[in-house]
């Protein structure tokens, strides 16, 4: 699926615009990719649409997952309330799983804290 075929999935899932829904996507592909290893983030991005790509790419893994919250962590990237915030996120979400492998989703799952995959699940 490509980019802006992805920003159209977020948009049909939240109603938001198009600007508001690239962002989120932008920023849930951010924060997942830095929750991840290495080698987990590099099987993340090799299948997203180019421009997600680079941003999985680009995110610095954090070394303390127990204090990083994916929720206030959007919150804070995005510059917006909680409740705003939990909508872009599962919104993004849906849209990279409508992209990514099932088994990858799995992965990534098995990566998160149990807060944070709460969120998502």
């Amino acid at each position: 699926m490509g980019f802006r075929e992805m920003i159209k999935k977020v948009q049909h899932y939240s109603g938001f615009s198009d600007k508001e829904s690239q962002a989120a996507l932008e920023c849930t592909t951010h924060v997942l990719a830095s929750l991840l290893t290495e080698e987990e983030r590099e099987d993340f991005a090799s299948q997203l649409p180019p421009e997600l790509q680079e941003i999985a790419l680009d995110a610095e893994t954090v070394t303390d997952k127990s204090e990083k919250d994916i929720l206030q962590e959007v919150v804070k990237r995005q510059q917006i309330d909680q409740g705003r915030a939990k909508k872009q996120l599962l919104a993004s979400w849906r849209a990279l799983k409508d992209t990514v492998s099932p088994g990858e989703i799995s992965d990534i799952r098995d990566q998160l804290t149990k807060t944070s995959a709460a969120i998502l699940y």
